[in-house]
């Protein structure tokens, strides 16, 4: 629902404010979404379906569908449109100013300045993954997921007599099914974004040098602003980031590791150096 009939209420809630009303992107970073949708190749009614406005936080987000009816939303950051003293004045880490003079909040503040090539890859990379559609797959996976495990409930309890049988037998069988099926849920999600990642660094990678060069710019500063972030965030940082940069995980592990991306464009990197 917050990717269709809540969209708005979505976008209100991500969006950054000024005098209240949402903070304008601003002529210049439009016309390089445009240019991105150019080089994309993206028919009319998919960019007439997607929205740009200004994200609270760090990295760009996307919501929605490319239905004619509800469209989709994409955030651009504030370090894609302001100036590197616009950052410094009034960027706040955990609703607090940062003091520039440590090391950390240098690096930081180094890697959120992205080049315009590094700019334009990550603006495609959210509009790939917009053209995926994951809110209907999810949708559509989690309701046959729901659907099978009830069938197949409904025949195994009946044919194997489970609500006649002993308490501990029938609680058990109840906590399997669950478990099983978000398991599976979570699983075949997991994996799907997984190939998604994977592909849409490959689809970029074809698009030639210039998004070859901001890709790898683009997941080296990642990098290095997750590694600033995890010593200024202090005891949360640590549970949010590795040291190498990387996001924690538990059990389930949502994206292609960052370090793993950047190894991608660092090799296509070097295969572009040897060819010149």
């Amino acid at each position: 629902m917050p990717h269709t009939v809540f969209l708005k209420k979505y976008r209100y809630v991500m969006a950054t404010y000024q005098l209240g009303k949402e903070t304008p992107l601003g002529s210049k970073i439009e016309q390089r979404i445009q240019r991105v949708m150019d080089d994309l190749k993206l028919p009319v009614d998919v960019r007439d379906a997607v929205k740009p406005f200004s994200v609270f936080g760090f990295d760009l987000f996307h919501a929605g569908t490319l239905s004619a009816k509800y469209g989709a939303i994409l955030g651009i950051p504030a370090n894609f449109i302001s100036t590197t003293e616009e950052l410094r004045e009034n960027l706040q880490i955990k609703e607090e100013s940062v003091d520039w003079t440590r090391q950390d909040a240098q690096a930081f503040l180094r890697a959120m300045r992205l080049s315009e090539s590094a700019q334009k890859f990550a603006i495609a990379r959210e509009l790939l993954r917009i053209q995926a559609e994951e809110p209907y797959f999810n949708s559509l996976g989690l309701a046959v997921i729901i659907a099978t495990l009830l069938t197949l409930y409904s025949f195994v309890s009946y044919r194997f007599r489970l609500r006649e049988g002993n308490a501990m037998m029938r609680r058990t069988f109840y906590v399997v099914f669950p478990v099983f099926g978000a398991t599976l849920w979570f699983g075949m999600k997991d994996y799907r974004s997984h190939r998604l990642d994977m592909e849409n660094d490959e689809a970029l990678c074809r698009l030639g040098p210039e998004y070859i060069k901001g890709g790898q710019e683009f997941y080296d500063k990642l990098l290095i602003r997750n590694k600033a972030l995890r010593s200024l965030l202090g005891t949360e940082g640590k549970s949010i980031f590795t040291v190498h940069g990387n996001e924690e995980t538990l059990l389930r592990q949502k994206h292609v590791p960052i370090s793993q991306r950047k190894d991608y464009f660092d090799l296509h990197l070097r295969n572009l150096e040897g060819m010149k």
